[in-house]
């Protein structure tokens, strides 16, 4: 039996793996452990561990890092708490191999201390490009601290290939998100009610993080948003999901909380991977710069009006409008979600069949292959 880690440091990735962590904790073949790091062990954030806990795991490690996003310096000394407490895990703690997801700052600092103590990585969502956050060489960086990569789309497959990493090793699997969307039971419309009061409009989904790598602050970001939205109060209403804990997070939080106040929207510092999914279902689309919005909103068959550029590079269908962070733009963007113009029937680049499965299947079968010193990868072209 092998002994399988996964890491989970915020409520979005936790969401995204949900269904494969059940399937994994039900697999006689695997001695699986889940610790809990982040947002997750965050008051600010909701206690999302609860949610954890509530779905049936046991939570190995709750790993608080005592998150401030009020500049980089904060974020950093987060950090340092993070690899220096999963370092010691490490020592402590022995696995065949840990799973992680993405490009998060706190992932990041798992991820070295992984490598540190040669355990093997599985790292899902490598090879995407988000040009205007950190995470984007955050990711690239755990790429190659990783042994089995398992990419979401055959772009990002061939990039990560590109940087030096054996076609043996990377998998073209598809993006669990965009199957949760499809396959997940979601609750109904008045079931979504009787949890967050009655919806008297249609509505849009909000979900903005800050755009880390931008010259414009985030404050004047954010403000361009709100003054779009202020347009259409009278014919919608809007619901806001909390921020990530990036650096000025805090920011839009309080933004946020005063635009509620004056409109009478609706914000909730945090959701069930389910309710978030079927708030959006019943949405007249989602505004914002999430990478949700790209990857498991276009399997619910409504419109993403993308804010500018967090994530700029990523692969995207036809129901994603991409607007500049301006008002104007994010107007526009609006309108263009109302007509007959965009295409919200079209495939999710991000959809592939039995996406769960494929990877259960192929840790199973490649964990053995990991304790390997893997060599840089040379190619010439040929992918």
């Amino acid at each position: 039996m092998k002994k399988l880690l996964y890491v989970t440091g915020s409520r979005a990735e936790y969401g995204i793996m949900k269904r494969l962590l059940l399937a994994l904790k039900e697999d006689k073949e695997i001695d699986f452990t889940l610790v809990a790091t982040g947002m997750h062990c965050d008051e600010n954030y909701g206690n999302t561990y609860k949610v954890i806990e509530q779905d049936g795991f046991e939570i190995d490690k709750l790993i608080n890092i005592n998150i401030d996003t009020s500049n980089n310096a904060k974020i950093l000394q987060s950090m340092s708490i993070c690899q220096s407490e999963f370092g010691q895990y490490f020592q402590d703690n022995k696995f065949d191999a840990v799973i992680i997801l993405g490009d998060r700052y706190e992932i990041f600092s798992v991820a070295i201390a992984a490598a540190m103590h040669n355990l093997p990585i599985i790292h899902l969502h490598g090879g995407e490009k988000t040009l205007g956050n950190y995470d984007e060489f955050i990711r690239h960086s755990i790429t190659k601290m990783s042994k089995l990569h398992l990419a979401s789309t055959e772009e990002y497959r061939k990039r990560i290939i590109q940087m030096g990493e054996h076609p043996d090793t990377v998998f073209n699997v598809g993006a669990l998100g965009a199957e949760n969307a499809m396959l997940m039971d979601l609750p109904n419309k008045e079931a979504l009610e009787t949890r967050f009061g009655n919806f008297d409009k249609p509505y849009f989904m909000v979900v903005f993080h800050p755009e880390t790598l931008s010259v414009t602050s985030v404050e004047v970001q954010f403000n361009e948003l709100l003054l779009a939205l202020d347009g259409f109060t009278g014919e919608y209403d809007f619901f806001f999901i909390g921020s990530n804990s990036d650096t000025g997070a805090d920011k839009i939080k309080d933004k946020t909380l005063e635009f509620c106040a004056k409109t009478k929207s609706k914000y909730f510092t945090s959701v069930q991977p389910e309710e978030y999914l079927a708030l959006n279902k019943y949405s007249q689309g989602l505004i914002g710069n999430s990478s949700s919005g790209l990857i498991e909103i276009p399997s619910l068959k409504i419109p993403t009006i993308n804010i500018g550029d967090r994530q700029k590079g990523r692969v995207r269908g036809l129901s994603v409008i991409d607007v500049k962070c301006d008002r104007r733009s994010i107007l526009d963007g609006i309108i263009k979600s109302k007509t007959n113009i965009l295409n919200c029937n079209g495939d999710n680049p991000y959809y592939k069949k039995n996406v769960m499965s494929k990877i259960t299947r192929l840790i199973n079968s490649e964990i053995d292959k990991l304790s390997y010193n893997k060599d840089f990868y040379d190619n010439d072209g040929a992918m």
